[in-house]
């Protein structure tokens, strides 16, 4: 596949400059991420989650790629990359290049042996988060990736940002392998932290939906990842997400694509995990678009469903027919 790869000369060719009075000039050991795009609610306090990060003896750099946003992010971001010159390193263009040339333009200039993410409208709340990850994959180097807990928040009619659900392993372990990742969204992007040589980027990967699922396998085909069981990060619910407002077809035409597509790009022996994965899917946007009283979406992602799930025991297929009798009888 080494054709098929995103090339260095790919990821620096995308526009790009980078502003301000940048002071840093040691090689940090780690590299955090920040995609921003309309965040000026809330990214100021995702980016002093970050600064505020305390170290012992090494250093890091806060890259934010600042993608053309039509509110005053691009402001806040020069206001406080003028207060921490030593560590925030601030990326911009003319025009919005989207979100996969967004975070190569800031992978490609990342400097760091690990890398760690935080999108611009979620943020950390625990200021050892490097240290332990860090401690985590320097004393395992069998682990490409280390990924903790993640707190999911929404806003309340008052206004108010409520906890959600708690992202986390469905089943806890110290590591998991690469077989054991494609089932589950074991870890929230704002947790994650990878060594950096671990990854390389296909060509389908500007292609795709999301950044997180597949960056997650690209870096457990070479290694384990491994498990901090605290929370460490933040996920914010709200309407200007990308994902939240789309609807469950479009959410189950998106997951279709990815999946197909890593099934056929990762070894072969996989493929019948990425399907299963993609099969219950399918069937959980089903499931959401029947208690939605979406009858004819419904209908769709069922069959979609039974694609991929190809059920195998009299149980299976019991449960089958009884949604699909649920689906006929149903009234909107």
């Amino acid at each position: 596949m080494e054709n098929n790869l995103i090339t260095l000369e790919m990821m620096a060719a995308i526009s790009a400059y980078e502003i301000g009075d940048i002071q840093i000039k040691a090689q940090p050991m780690v590299s955090v991420i920040m995609l921003a795009y309309n965040h000026a609610e809330y990214i100021r306090q995702a980016i002093y989650s970050i600064v505020k990060q305390q170290t012992e003896g090494f250093t890091f750099e806060l890259l934010i790629g600042e993608d053309g946003s039509t509110d005053n992010t691009l402001d806040i971001c020069k206001e406080i990359q003028q207060q921490y010159p030593n560590i925030i390193r601030l990326i911009i263009s003319e025009q919005n290049v989207g979100m996969h040339r967004n975070f190569a333009r800031l992978w490609i200039r990342a400097r760091g042996k690990y890398i760690a993410f935080c999108e611009g409208d979620d943020y950390w709340i625990d200021e050892k988060k490097l240290i332990k990850q860090i401690h985590l994959l320097d004393n395992n180097p069998e682990c490409t990736l280390c990924g903790t807990y993640t707190q999911s928040i929404r806003q309340n009619d008052q206004g108010n940002w409520e906890n959600t659900e708690l992202i986390r392993p469905n089943k806890v372990q110290d590591f998991y392998s690469f077989e054991e990742m494609i089932p589950s969204y074991n870890f929230h992007f704002s947790s994650i932290m990878l060594a950096k040589e671990s990854v390389n980027f296909p060509t389908w990967f500007w292609n795709v939906y999301c950044v997180d699922r597949p960056l997650y396998l690209l870096a457990t085909q070479k290694g384990l990842a491994g498990l901090i069981p605290e929370i460490t990060s933040v996920y914010r619910h709200h309407a200007g997400g990308g994902w939240s407002p789309l609807s469950l077809q479009d959410k189950a035409d998106k997951s279709t694509h990815l999946f197909q597509t890593m099934g056929e790009y990762f070894n072969k022996r996989y493929k019948g995990f990425f399907d299963k994965t993609l099969g219950n899917i399918l069937w959980f946007y089903m499931s959401e678009a029947l208690s939605n009283k979406q009858v004819d979406s419904a209908k769709n992602l069922f069959w979609e469903s039974f694609r991929y799930i190809n059920p195998k025991t009299l149980f299976e297929y019991i449960r089958f027919f009884k949604v699909f009798v649920r689906i006929l009888s149903s009234n909107v």
